[in-house]
């Protein structure tokens, strides 16, 4: 329930108290650390931070291999939910307390006249497979040592929309519980009180996931954790470009996640109908220190396909991977995310890079095989994530020639 005072039952299997979930002040010598006061005090008053501190798990149990799920209440629609009104949960494991990963999963989105996003909090319980990130007996595993946050995804809001859609016909159930935010504020919670001494932490997501940890859950770590932490973003192919030729698309995912509301006011670029690159720019400019890092493959099918959803003549279901009927081709997709992520690397060449593959058209890496065997110009993507997180000064902005797809 959206109570403070029941915090003690949803911790007990953590033994912690009640002072740890309280969110902190950013801290530091905002003048040259971290997130300014003036650019906090902005993300407050747009509500960002809303929800730290107002849901609490209502139970947190021992699942096996080190994982420990924390559920919540969905107080009717008015707590952590899933978009069709299950049940929400995250989990912890614990590892070095002084670094935590906070992994957002991914899987879709939905909007007016597309249903293409995880309904189940259920459906992605931690991996059992040791792969990518999660081999944490391989010495080439960046995060194999970390303590972990990992938030599965179910609100179909790219953890960003705070709105309930009611009568759409085209829904399971007719209702849609767009509650990004609430489920992102509530697991950056659970990660404070698992995790309070964290130094050195990584917001991380895949695809949908990628895209939430591109958007608005760096600024709840800094409101968590303050400005003292070693603070750096990996969006695993969420790509945050958008196809503004899909105007319906573009059109319905404002209105219907209603995310355009916590954008600072000082973020002119910031909208619901813009480029979604403009709130990470924000950011870079008003968090002195923090560092972000960007994945994707030019022939990304399943962004493509999402990128190309509810343009003239498109049909749903989406495509076959390859090729996109009526989609944007490859050389279309890549000129939309190398010149968007290309603005912030112009701007920002110390602290945003890109590692973009050319002539693939696969999705996502952090979670698969693909984390060690993927390579750019001969770099491989494990030994690349390393140097980003370890602040190595070699650590470098890679994209590749233009390949065709096969």
């Amino acid at each position: 329930m959206r109570s403070r005072l029941n915090y003690t039952l949803g911790l007990i299997a953590l033994g912690l108290s009640l002072s740890v979930l309280t969110p902190m002040e950013v801290q530091g010598d905002s003048k040259n650390r971290g997130l300014t006061d003036e650019a906090a005090a902005e993300l407050r008053a747009a509500g960002v931070d809303k929800y730290l501190g107002e849901f609490t798990p209502i139970s947190s149990e021992d699942v096996g291999d080190g994982w420990t799920k924390h559920s919540f209440d969905p107080d009717g629609g008015d707590g952590p939910i899933c978009i069709a009104g299950t049940d929400y949960s995250v989990f912890t494991r614990a590892g070095n307390p002084s670094k935590l990963l906070i992994l957002l999963q991914g899987g879709g989105a939905c909007w007016q006249d597309l249903t293409r996003c995880n309904f189940f909090s259920e459906a992605q319980e931690p991996p059992v497979s040791r792969v990518g990130i999660w081999d944490f007996d391989s010495k080439d595993n960046p995060f194999r040592n970390y303590s972990i946050l990992y938030m599965p995804y179910c609100d179909g809001s790219v953890f960003g929309g705070d709105n309930t859609v009611e009568n759409d016909e085209s829904f399971p159930g007719g209702v849609r519980y767009h509650r990004g935010l609430r489920n992102l504020s509530a697991g950056m919670d659970v990660a404070k009180a698992a995790f309070p001494n964290a130094s050195t932490i990584t917001v991380a997501g895949s695809s949908a996931g990628g895209v939430g940890a591109a958007a608005f859950a760096p600024f709840l770590a800094r409101f968590q954790y303050g400005n003292n932490t070693h603070l750096t973003v990996f969006n695993d192919a969420g790509p945050i470009a958008v196809n503004l030729d899909a105007a319906d698309a573009v059109a319905a995912r404002d209105a219907d996640w209603q995310f355009a509301q916590f954008y600072p006011a000082s973020c002119t670029q910031c909208s619901g109908f813009g480029q979604q690159t403009a709130i990470v720019e924000w950011r870079l400019e008003n968090d002195r220190t923090i560092r972000e890092a960007f994945y994707e493959t030019d022939g990304d099918a399943t962004n493509i396909g999402f990128a190309s959803a509810n343009l003239p003549g498109f049909f749903d279901p989406l495509p076959p991977i390859i090729p996109f009927p009526n989609g944007l081709s490859q050389t279309e997709y890549r000129t939309l995310i190398l010149t968007v992520h290309g603005e912030l690397n112009d701007a920002y060449p110390d602290r945003y890079k890109r590692f973009i593959v050319s002539g693939d058209a696969s999705h996502t890496a952090l979670q698969s095989a693909r984390f060690y065997d993927q390579t750019a110009d001969g770099v491989p993507l494990n030994e690349w994530t390393d140097d980003f997180v370890k602040m190595r000064p070699f650590w470098s902005d890679i994209v590749e020639d233009f390949i065709p797809l096969p």
